[in-house]
């Protein structure tokens, strides 16, 4: 296509973002996902001993978390194909400025509990209402940043770039806890309040500083990619158990830290912090070190990583102390930043070049899934015993590993030449494929 556009037309397209405002398009990106990363792990940390006050249960605390996850996984593609008509940057704009908002309302939500303003059932509506709202809003920002730096990067780029903002979402979620026990020195809500502040901050930067002055490039219709396709649902079912398997400690460990390590609800988020910050710093190792600049195979990365969750989880559900658990967690979160990347990279190996979009769509869904679904089932275990749901996860771990080391498609998922630039395509100065 790009040989029937005029040749003042590809001018300007170049013109628009040049390699320098490229890269501080992308530093500005990743700020922001930083800036997502950290908002979500506050939440984790701080919300269950605020709720615990408040009077509600776990189940409730999880079911506020599933519905919000629940509606970023099924509207989130749906954001993604609305930027490649839209543009990108509206879309970013979009995320960030319902990711603030949210935060707000949800802080104010909680606030008004502690006031007595607002209590019980009338309380609990305007947290997942408020919650949600993440989820329809917040959704929109991460695909259309991604696909903003798959727009500016040529196929051999592409894998690092969109692994980058990755790594920044991870690098916020282990600024996260920590900024959480800060901030809340301030106020119960405070962390809350501040995460929204900042993600504000960061969308009157997007929007007056992100260069995006043309639409994105017309693209090639893809074939039909789906979930029950035999190439890529062993990859699938990697993602989706993963996730699962990933999420339920992510969604109890503040209470694991209350009823099993004897922290109060008030000490606790800090404590929190510390086992959270520890597994975010291993998953990011993970990210920038193991799989980018040891270049493993995803076939390696997916049979690592359920062996060193199994041995993370035993170390939690074995011990009462902190610093085992801390441990347990760091060891989980080595795991848990291959596994995804790994999965999602076996995905795009196994499609032809038109189909990129579309699989990796269905990969990121596949791996946030596991938010949905973990409440119900970690938060049940839980209620039978703190360390039940880590019994089920290393379980589960077990059955993920003898599945990667069976499945065929895993075995073969290895990297070959697909990403290479196209001819006349130079990621330096090019904005868009």
């Amino acid at each position: 296509m790009d040989a029937q556009r005029p040749a003042n037309e590809q001018q300007s397209r170049a013109a628009a973002t040049s390699p320098r405002q490229r890269r501080f398009a992308i530093a500005l990106l990743l700020a922001g996902a930083v800036c997502a990363g950290m908002g979500q792990t506050i939440v984790f940390s701080v919300l269950p001993p605020l709720a615990r006050e408040l009077g509600l249960s776990n189940f409730q605390v999880g079911a506020i978390f599933m519905v919000s996850a629940c509606l970023w996984v099924f509207l989130g593609p749906f954001w993604g194909r609305r930027s490649d008509v839209k543009g990108r940057k509206p879309f970013v704009i979009l995320g960030l400025s319902g990711f603030a908002v949210s935060m707000a309302l949800f802080a104010t939500s909680i606030q008004l509990g502690i006031a007595g303003v607002v209590a019980g059932w009338q309380l609990y509506f305007l947290m997942v209402l408020t919650r949600a709202l993440f989820g329809v809003i917040g959704s929109a920002g991460p695909p259309a940043a991604q696909a903003y730096i798959a727009d500016r990067t040529n196929r051999m780029d592409r894998t690092a770039g969109i692994a980058g903002f990755t790594a920044a979402f991870g690098f916020g979620a282990m600024l996260g806890p920590s900024f959480g026990a800060v901030t809340i020195l301030i106020g119960p809500t405070a962390p809350f309040f501040a995460a929204a502040m900042l993600a504000a901050v960061m969308c009157i930067a997007v929007l007056i500083f992100l260069p995006e002055r043309t639409g994105p490039t017309e693209r090639k219709k893809g074939k039909s990619v789906r979930l029950t396709d035999s190439r890529l649902t062993p990859f699938f079912i990697f993602a989706i158990t993963f996730s699962i398997m990933n999420a339920i400690p992510i969604q109890t460990i503040a209470f694991y830290f209350i009823d099993r390590l004897g922290f109060s609800t008030s000490a606790a988020p800090a404590y929190v912090s510390i086992g959270l910050t520890a597994g975010a710093m291993a998953s990011l190792f993970s990210q920038l070190v193991i799989v980018q600049r040891f270049r493993f195979p995803p076939a390696r990365l997916m049979r690592t990583a359920p062996m060193l969750m199994i041995a993370g989880h035993t170390l939690i559900w074995l011990s009462s102390d902190l610093w085992p658990v801390v441990i347990g967690m760091l060891i989980s979160g080595l795991g848990a930043g291959m596994a995804i990347p790994a999965a999602t990279s076996a995905t795009s190996l196994a499609v032809a070049p038109e189909e990129q979009g579309a699989a990796i769509g269905l990969a990121n869904s596949a791996g946030a899934a596991g938010f949905i679904v973990s409440p119900l089932i970690g938060f049940w275990l839980y209620g039978l015993a703190p360390q039940a749901p880590y019994y089920f996860t290393t379980a589960l771990a077990i059955m993920l590993l003898a599945f990667a080391w069976k499945s065929r498609a895993v075995g073969e998922a290895l990297p070959g030449d697909d990403f290479t630039p196209e001819p006349g395509v130079d990621s330096a100065a090019a904005p868009y494929q």
